[in-house]
């Protein structure tokens, strides 16, 4: 006789086998579906397919303001997740970037498979193939709702806007496949998010001359940009002025011209920018203070990149933290599990050149690729110094920290100004050039204003 325990013992061995027969079936990876989303306007690729985890995803062949040219694919990846690329011909050779994460792939004939265990943003090398730039984020979350009337939502497609001046407490919600040409410029506005997996396109909307970005925002507090890709014209990608509370994350920036910084800030606070990928045609994260006169001297405090990827070409650095230092403190600067694939002038740069008191300053796991001028720490009178006449000062670095850094050739240089303009309290500990580690003064680069220097 049957009763309602065995229906309900029944019920269960079949959700037991389903769930098994589910978990074989995707060999127990990452459940994430990553549907094939076109950005309108984009060339699909031409060299690559992807898939992940059997799910196809879109790729597009991207043209750069620089003359540049990479493909280019967004998906999610939370957990393990299994990634096949088939190029257009058979791989001969191959290269995933960056290399400090170790990734170990299997290549047959013209697949390329590996296995994420979370989200990277990577950039990889096959044939002698334009680059493929991978950017896997978060699986998203808190999709706000398109009928709320503090949400700018855009759709998939292409929306010509112009400016977005975002309002207090207002949100700007890009949807995957979506296009935004046009710039966000936001002036003492506080309670803003801008999100989703969509483009602004800013070229066309940026200005050397008239000194516009492509995303701005001055005078304005709690600003959370989390997933969007960036793609501008000439001038800085991005600026934060005068802003408290910052929080960047899994955001791609890609533009190789002239002035193409990548993320600037420049007087402000409690900033954090993590996960993201800063494709640049000039300083990466240009950290400065460039105007006392206009902007008072605010300090700029408690900042840190975290967990990026930087691709410099055409002209600057990786990281600079300069050149204009027109303020009286920077403290508290953090760059954390940093990789600079390429960088065109240093990948650690600072030519201070005003009068700014440098405390805490520190790299922690940070990987150069290039094997060319890695650091180069000077504080230097220069074309930068102010010249208004405000103050004709120089500066001062106490407490400099290295830590983990890994270097592939050319010298450390670290240089003072004067007896009274110094770096001191520097530190190295386990960092390697050429795989050699660093433990002495003799292993770097430096003046007789460099002081209390430590190497573990």
């Amino acid at each position: 006789m049957r009763t309602k325990s065995h229906v309900y013992l029944k019920g269960i061995v079949v959700m037991l086998v389903f769930s098994i027969a589910t978990c074989l079936n995707y060999s127990c990876k990452s459940q994430v579906e990553n549907r094939y989303i076109t950005y309108d306007g984009q060339a699909k690729s031409d060299t690559y397919q992807v898939t992940v985890n059997n799910d196809s995803v879109f790729v597009a062949k991207e043209s750069f303001y620089g003359n540049k040219t990479f493909h280019t694919t967004q998906f999610a990846a939370d957990t393990e997740t299994v990634v096949r690329i088939t190029s257009k011909d058979p791989i001969n050779s191959f290269k995933i970037k960056p290399a400090y994460l170790n990734i170990k792939a299997v290549v047959k004939e013209n697949e390329l498979v590996f296995t994420l265990n979370k989200p990277e943003k990577l950039f990889i090398e096959i044939n002698d193939y334009k680059p493929l730039c991978l950017f896997s984020t978060p699986t998203e979350q808190g999709i706000p709702d398109p009928n709320d009337l503090d949400v700018l939502y855009f759709k998939k497609g292409v929306h010509n806007v112009g400016v977005l001046r975002p309002k207090n407490n207002q949100t700007i919600y890009l949807e995957q496949g979506a296009i935004v040409k046009g710039r966000v410029y936001g002036e003492n506005v506080k309670n803003i998010t801008i999100k989703g997996r969509g483009i602004i396109d800013a070229r066309g909307f940026t200005s050397k001359k008239d000194k516009i970005c492509g995303l701005e925002f001055k005078n304005s507090d709690h600003i959370k940009i989390e997933g969007i890709g960036l793609r501008t014209g000439i001038w800085w990608q991005s600026l934060f002025l005068l802003c408290n509370d910052v929080d960047i994350s899994h955001m791609n920036l890609m533009s190789f011209g002239e002035n193409n910084d990548g993320i600037d800030i420049d007087g402000v606070t409690n900033f954090k920018v993590t996960n993201s990928f800063i494709g640049c045609g000039d300083d990466g994260f240009g950290w400065h203070a460039l105007d006392a006169e206009a902007n008072g001297e605010p300090d700029t405090a408690n900042c840190i990149a975290e967990n990026c990827v930087i691709y410099n070409a055409y002209a600057g650095n990786g990281i600079r933290l300069g050149a204009s230092m027109e303020t009286k403190l920077f403290k508290n600067i953090t760059f954390k599990n940093i990789a600079v694939l390429d960088h065109v002038n240093a990948a650690i740069r600072s030519d201070h050149s005003d009068w700014a008191v440098f405390k805490n300053v520190k790299f922690e796991n940070f990987y150069i690729e290039k094997p060319s001028r890695p650091i180069e720490i000077r504080i230097e009178k220069t074309g930068y110094s102010n010249n208004t006449g405000f103050k004709n000062e120089r500066g001062h670095f106490d407490g400099l920290h290295f830590e983990n850094i890994h270097a592939n050739g050319g010298k450390i240089i670290l240089e003072g100004y004067d007896e009274t303009h110094l770096i001191e309290n520097v530190s190295f500990t386990n960092c390697y050039n050429k795989d050699v580690k660093l433990k002495s003064t003799n292993d770097i680069t430096i003046n007789d204003f460099v002081r209390n220097i430590s190497f573990k």
